[in-house]
């Protein structure tokens, strides 16, 4: 059984409007020029979402030794999460990797660290020995996109690096591997992005919550700059937590959707496909590496609309953000909040 789609055809293509016209002149200003109309539109949209009743959380899934046939045929192809499990259980990195084993072969790497719910807060350089000497003490940040390959390629051995690439789509624009490192109960928001995803649960245990792409009128999301589109925080600073769900307003329309819920362990992978709203939760000291790429066809084919806001962002544009994201996905939200000029400067890289 799959997520509901409760939106209409209509509904999604009025609320692409609303979007198109924030992406071209900006937020603020496309919402005075349509106040009155989005005012009425989300008053039906309560009442559409109200008909179908509360949403239900629903588990991903779950298959062992799927084939290379069905997975494409069925999971791929019609855009539908599924966890592979235990499909890594065997690769170096599920077997050899911990929080001293990075401390210990690459403490002294130098890294940057920016703030994922407060991304105007200035950036932050340590190494990835502070990180982890952080989460172990409990004061830690969740490391997001530690680009390990990037800086340490001898370790896509750690990886079944053919049994990924098999389940790539074809005509691939490019790939990167992203570590994720955190400490117990520290979340990334609710957020989406345009890349397909093989995520390996290495250490630890991970939650995540899925929405469909269909419902990103219910998110309503700030006009995307680049090729990250993040859900907007509209309480007391805080974003909604599908974790710990509080449904007052302004989140009230959030609570007739349905979702997946997934319990990743290690071992397990997850087919996570592009433009599907997700949020994810550590369980303990967590180590995660998601393996990304671009097929550009299947995301147009995914979703047309999306696609094309993110080949015309702005800040900065698609051809330098694919270039810094093989780099570091922390530079995209640096230069995006125009912080990347100062490091760049800082590193001696002008």
């Amino acid at each position: 059984m799959g997520l509901d789609q409760r939106l209409s055809n209509g509904q999604r293509f009025q609320y692409g409007i609303y979007q198109f016209i924030d992406h071209l002149i900006g937020r603020k200003r496309g919402h005075r020029l349509t106040e009155k109309s989005r005012r009425k539109f989300y008053q039906k949209l309560y009442k559409t979402l109200q008909k179908g009743g509360k949403g239900k959380v629903l588990p991903i899934e779950r298959r062992k030794n799927l084939s290379l046939k069905e997975f494409k045929k069925h999971y791929v192809k019609k855009g539908i999460p599924v966890v592979l499990e235990g499909a890594a259980k065997d690769w170096d990195c599920v077997k050899n990797w911990s929080l001293d084993y990075f401390k210990d072969l690459h403490g002294k790497d130098e890294i940057v660290v920016v703030d994922q719910d407060e991304m105007t807060a200035p950036y932050q350089r340590m190494t990835l020995s502070d990180i982890i000497d952080g989460i172990r003490n409990g004061s830690g940040q969740y490391y997001r996109f530690y680009p390990l390959l990037e800086k340490h390629p001898e370790h896509i051995l750690d990886f079944d690096y053919k049994w990924l690439r098999e389940r790539r789509n074809p005509l691939t624009a490019f790939e990167a591997f992203q570590v994720f490192i955190g400490g117990d109960k520290t979340l990334t928001n609710l957020h989406n992005a345009n890349q397909c995803n093989l995520f390996t649960q290495i250490v630890g245990e991970k939650k995540w919550r899925i929405y469909h792409h269909f419902h990103t009128a219910i998110v309503d999301p700030l006009p995307a700059a680049n090729v990250y589109r993040g859900a907007p925080i509209r309480k007391d600073n805080k974003a909604f937590n599908p974790f710990e769900p509080d449904f007052g307003a302004p989140y009230s329309l959030y609570e007739y959707l349905d979702s997946y819920e997934v319990h990743l362990k290690p071992g397990d992978v997850l087919w996570n496909p592009p433009f599907y709203w997700h949020a994810v939760q550590n369980i303990g000291e967590s180590i995660g590496v998601g393996y990304r790429w671009l097929p550009p066809l299947y995301c147009y084919k995914t979703s047309p609309f999306y696609s094309f806001l993110d080949t015309i962002a702005k800040n900065p544009p698609i051809w330098k953000a694919y270039k810094l994201y093989q780099q570091d996905i922390n530079l995209i939200h640096m230069a995006e909040y125009g912080q990347l000029e100062k490091y760049k400067k800082e590193i001696g890289k002008v």
